[in-house]
């Protein structure tokens, strides 16, 4: 049956049929009762239908009235009782009429001054924890709140985290969300609230609960700057909230927002002021410490307060041996003993890949990145800041931080680390520390030694001041000797003398001085297109022979792809010869009180020199004495005929060395 939308329309079409059927249900029963003779079935029809209409009408208008009264009575004690005028009836239709007033008399309900409420308890609150609650305990009453957590925008990290919480929360500060890449991050940074299954956001709950769980985070602004995010936590599986809940939430958070910004620029401030005070007692306490040790213990407790870290270590350490000297540690005695952590911690760990690469270094989370080596004793750290320390090229040692909770440092926390590693390095300097001030002949040792062998022997030679000092001293050595020189620069007429020092001498020694450098070998240029490689200098060591051979067929490659260039060049073809002898050698320095070089000469310098001058192009001539420490099977040698290398000795057995394949 239709029925019409207009709920006066409904009653007639409800009564009205029931009356019509009522009333020929009437006249039937009574035509049976009292017979009518004279009347035709269709006339008494229609009397039937006419009686049963008036009493439709009758019903409907008994209804109408019915509900009229019902109206005015419901308006009036609504009134009565909620003391208020309600609106005026809007829609003459008495049943939209009722729930028009039944809606009215809803909304004039005075509702509990959530808000005031609020403000009071906001105010009286001491700490994060207790305004969290607050904010929780008035929102619980209109929303199945089951929990709150307060997570707070550090702007220097980029990052949320968890700073108070009630109920279900978790408040643990290892969790952490960027504010870039993080969906909730994203959601404050974009001002709009967002939800959340339990699932996702797991971390936030103190235990697991079997409860389905809804969390929705609403985004934190003052003005320009975001202060974090409210994170509500709903009993319900993707509960939806309606308007009036939204507003209301909304309308908590700008009020929460109000008394939090006062604690949070509190916070900052205190934290700016409290760097400021400690660069002030750098200033003037720590660096007028008359003791370098407790001097620099000061310095790694401001350090470590500044960033607020748990752990700090400063490794000083020995540049020449690139050896921990000494540690100041924050830790006590509680960390492994230094002789078994110092070579690890240089080789592989945070502190040597800073000093290798002379810049600090931030690692976010511990637990992916593995240039942190644990230290036993020493609880689990999940991120570290490392800042080397430089007096010029000189490494003295690392300033190290950690701390217990990932993301700890910013590039602010890294710069302001760089400052003090700089104050450490002054107050080093001013107590003239002994990585520093070096002694004038370790000085002039290094300058000598520079001038012919690699970094790292020369490095490891200082290490022990003794043997660098004996390497000085006039000796004669039983060294192997690889004599080279570059043939066919007498043909290059047309060539400049500044064209040929760096288009050829430069990338010829170059060359050449990097792969004897890299086989260990003291390298000596005798003139613009000839050198000598020494092997057994400053101590002989058993594979002298072999490392010299390797040079030879290695400085034959380079020259070689040399050759390609200065080809096109200058239009002629340089080929390279040498020789490799083992015999004596006299090393002594040339000078007085400044020495300024040092002599190599000797037998063994001489055979050099002459199987260089007897070698065809691209040729290495080998003696007979080379082999006797030499595998047989590590390098081909044809042999030759012998010849005397010097007037009236006895010819000598000779080999051509075949160059790499």
């Amino acid at each position: 049956m239709y029925l019409p939308r207009s709920n006066i329309h409904r009653i007639l079409a409800l009564t009205l049929p029931g009356g019509i059927s009522f009333g020929i249900l009437l006249y039937a029963l009574i035509s049976m009762v009292v017979p009518q003779g004279g009347a035709s079935p269709s006339v008494a029809f229609v009397l039937a239908f006419l009686f049963g209409g008036v009493i439709g009408l009758a019903l409907s208008l008994a209804v109408w009235i019915s509900l009229r009264y019902a109206l005015a009575e419901a308006r009036r004690y609504a009134a009565l009782v909620l003391q208020a005028d309600l609106p005026p009836v809007t829609d003459q239709d008495p049943l939209v009429a009722l729930r028009q007033t039944v809606a009215d008399a809803i909304a004039a309900v005075p509702q509990p001054p959530v808000l005031a409420i609020l403000a009071q308890r906001l105010i009286a609150a001491t700490d994060r924890d207790a305004m969290v609650a607050a904010v929780a305990e008035c929102l619980a009453n209109h929303v199945a709140a089951r929990g709150a957590v307060l997570l707070l925008h550090d702007p220097e990290r980029g990052i949320l985290i968890p700073s108070a919480g009630w109920g279900l929360a978790s408040v643990n500060r290892a969790v952490t969300f960027d504010i870039d890449g993080s969906a909730v991050g994203r959601a404050v940074r974009e001002r709009r609230a967002v939800s959340f299954s339990s699932v996702q956001m797991r971390s936030l709950l103190a235990a697991t609960s079997s409860q389905a769980l809804t969390v929705t985070s609403w985004p934190l602004w003052v003005q320009q700057t975001p202060l974090g995010a409210l994170c509500l936590i709903i009993a319900g599986a993707d509960v939806r909230l309606n308007e009036a809940q939204q507003q209301l939430i909304e309308q908590a958070a700008a009020l929460f927002t109000v008394h939090l910004q006062t604690s949070v620029y509190r916070q900052w401030f205190d934290r700016e002021q409290r760097r400021l005070s400690a660069f002030e007692q750098v200033m003037t306490s720590v660096i007028e410490q008359p003791d370098l040790e407790r001097a620099l213990v000061q310095l790694l407790r401001i350090a470590a307060d500044v960033t607020d870290s748990s752990h700090g270590t400063l490794l000083l350490i020995d540049a020449e041996s690139f050896t921990i000297r000494t540690r100041i540690t924050l830790s006590g005695g509680d960390v492994l003993p230094l002789n078994l952590a110092a070579a690890p911690i240089l080789k592989h760990g945070l502190a040597g890949w800073v000093l290798r690469t002379r810049r600090g270094a931030i690692i976010d989370d511990i637990e992916r990145d593995t240039r942190w080596i644990p230290t036993p004793g020493l609880e689990l750290m999940r991120s570290a800041l490392a800042m080397p320390l430089f007096h010029g090229d000189r490494p003295l040692g690392v300033l190290t931080l950690a701390d217990s909770t990932p993301y700890r440092y910013s590039q602010r926390a890294l710069a302001l680390v760089a400052a003090l590693a700089a104050y450490a390095v002054a107050m080093m300097v001013h107590h003239r520390y002994a990585g520093i001030i070096e002694p004038p002949e370790i000085t002039q040792a290094r300058q000598l030694l520079g001038m012919y062998l690699a970094p790292d022997v020369i490095r490891d030679l200082l290490a022990h001041q003794a043997k660098a000092m004996q390497a000085l001293q006039p000796q004669v050595i039983t060294a192997t000797l690889l004599y080279a020189c570059l043939r066919g620069v007498d043909r290059l007429t047309d060539v400049t003398v500044h064209q040929l020092v760096e288009h050829i001498a430069n990338p010829f020694h170059t060359e050449c001085r990097a792969i004897v450098y890299q086989q260990q070998g003291a390298y000596v240029a005798i003139d613009e297109r000839s050198f000598c490689a020494v092997f057994g200098f400053p101590q002989p060591r058993f594979d002298d022979a072999p490392r010299a051979l390797q040079t030879a067929q290695q400085v034959q490659v380079a020259i070689a792809r040399l050759r390609g260039r200065w080809r096109q060049q200058f239009g002629a073809d340089l080929a390279i010869a040498g020789g490799v002898t083992t015999g004596q050698l006299a090393v002594g320095v040339l000078g007085g009180d400044q020495p300024v070089t040092m002599a190599w000469t000797g037998a063994a310098m001489r055979e050099a020199r002459r199987l260089c001058q007897l070698a065809r192009n691209d040729e290495i001539v080998v003696t007979a004495a080379v082999l006797k420490t030499t595998q047989a099977d590590q390098f081909t040698l044809d042999p030759l005929t012998p010849v005397s290398l010097q007037n009236g000795d006895e010819p000598m057995d000779i080999y051509r060395l075949a160059s790499y394949s």
